[in-house]
């Protein structure tokens, strides 16, 4: 009962954000700028750039989970895409926790899954809060920005205690008789810290590559739309918004990443129509993979059956 009145309260969340999004924008005049969208360079840029992020995340994580056991990439992404798809509309960021159920399927414990998607959040957390931090710092004003640095700085402590000896007893406590479900979890994460230094080498790089490509992203289809930016403002809000959509306040986020995004790219230049745009382009680059997704994962099911 109290998940399915969490549910409602985050897509009631989600509609009431969008709503008053819609109230500071002229509809009309986003339907203009959207219909601007050079195709030609769209699909040239943006398009083959947000496919390499995608697969490039995929693979990050995957690094981790070979320190347990290899699985071929192509049936990982396969896993993976379902996970994305189930992320675009499950509550909070359930979607992202779903490859834990998959793995099990694979031979992995609950525990050990559960430890390395763990550290991968943690890792993404880490260095997102801190470019996110920075970019409040750079793009707001210093009343404005105590409150957002707080926020990350939040997020962030709260994923790194996780780790610590404190944080693991407070975890066991909350999860009482189901600890032995979660069998594994100390030894998959003790393993990749001492073992596999390499493989957690490669999951922090590609992090480090996240941010960019993000924000190289934005600037394309800023772009594509007509408007520019700067390639290091793109970076800080896209790094921003990351953090602010973690908040369980809508399902994935939704409405508050573009909320976010279109008031800071206001304050750089970008008019909120414009933004409001970028953002549904990318709402319709993500909905897309997770249809994609689906059929992808639904139609190897049947052929593997």
């Amino acid at each position: 009962m109290k998940r399915r009145t969490k549910t409602i309260l985050e897509i009631l969340g989600g509609i009431i954000i969008i709503a008053f999004l819609l109230t500071k924008i002229n509809l009309q005049e986003v339907w203009n700028i959207t219909q601007q969208l050079n195709l030609s360079f769209f699909f040239t840029t943006a398009v083959p750039l947000y496919i390499i992020t995608l697969f490039l995340t995929s693979y990050s994580l995957k690094a981790l989970f070979n320190s347990v056991k290899n699985i071929p990439f192509k049936e990982w992404a396969r896993y993976y895409f379902i996970g994305f798809s189930m992320g675009l509309i499950l509550p909070g960021r359930a979607g992202d926790l779903s490859v834990i159920y998959f793995m099990k399927k694979k031979g992995f414990q609950i525990g050990e899954s559960t430890a390395l998607t763990i550290i991968d959040k943690a890792i993404t957390l880490t260095i997102f809060g801190t470019i996110g931090a920075i970019g409040l710092l750079t793009i707001l004003e210093a009343e404005q920005t105590i409150y957002g640095i707080i926020a990350a700085a939040t997020i962030v402590a709260g994923g790194l205690f996780t780790f610590t000896k404190a944080g693991r007893t407070l975890i066991k406590k909350a999860i009482g008789k189901y600890a032995g479900t979660f069998q594994g979890f100390h030894k998959a994460a003790k393993n990749l810290l001492k073992n596999h230094k390499d493989k957690l080498a490669i999951n922090i790089f590609i992090t480090l590559i996240r941010p960019i490509s993000n924000g190289l992203l934005i600037v394309l289809i800023l772009s594509a739309l007509g408007y520019n930016t700067t390639l290091l403002f793109a970076i800080l809000i896209s790094s921003i918004t990351l953090i602010a959509s973690l908040a369980p306040f809508t399902p994935n986020g939704l409405g508050v990443r573009e909320g976010v995004g279109a008031y800071l790219f206001y304050q750089v230049g970008i008019p909120l129509e414009v933004s409001v745009s970028m953002y549904l382009i990318i709402l319709l680059l993500n909905y897309s993979t997770g249809v994609s997704g689906v059929i992808y994962y639904l139609w190897k099911k049947r052929h593997n059956s």
